[in-house]
């Protein structure tokens, strides 16, 4: 008889990641071949985007690429920046680097409340959305392609 069970142990963790990158990279060509073999090494890289005026930290951009896509995970800026640019500097620049590296695009999650408006004023398309997530709100996913 099959039993579920709630546990956070990092090591049954290791073992379903081992066991679905291993999937992964047998069903899916474009993993094959682009993707080391060794299926214990992680296969995000870190990649983020800081913005500073003078040495004072004013807003950044933190992401990873995955799948040849680069993920935007979190990015911010200080209230008193967000009419000079600096958020458009930053999305540029990781578009930069995006293109650079030859990725497929930028992916980027936000909440109704937050940046749709200037995701979509450069260029990002919503590609889906979800309700209540958290309650009363959309999270929308947008993407730019570059190839």
């Amino acid at each position: 008889m099959i039993s579920i069970i709630s546990n956070n142990d990092e090591i049954y963790k290791k073992s379903i990641h081992f066991k679905l990158r291993k999937n992964n990279i047998e069903k899916c060509d474009w993993i094959k071949n682009n993707i080391s073999q060794d299926i214990n090494l992680p296969i995000t890289k870190q990649q983020n985007f800081l913005a500073f005026d003078e040495d004072k930290l004013v807003g950044g951009a933190i992401g990873y690429i995955e799948y040849n896509w680069y993920f935007l995970d979190l990015m911010y800026v200080d209230e008193f920046y967000r009419s000079q640019y600096v958020g458009t500097s930053l999305i540029k620049k990781i578009e930069e680097f995006a293109t650079n590296n030859k990725l497929t695009g930028v992916r980027v999650e936000t909440w109704d409340f937050q940046a749709r408006g200037f995701y979509e004023k450069n260029g990002y398309k919503v590609f889906a959305q979800i309700e209540n997530c958290p309650p009363g709100t959309i999270d929308y996913f947008l993407k730019k392609e570059f190839v």
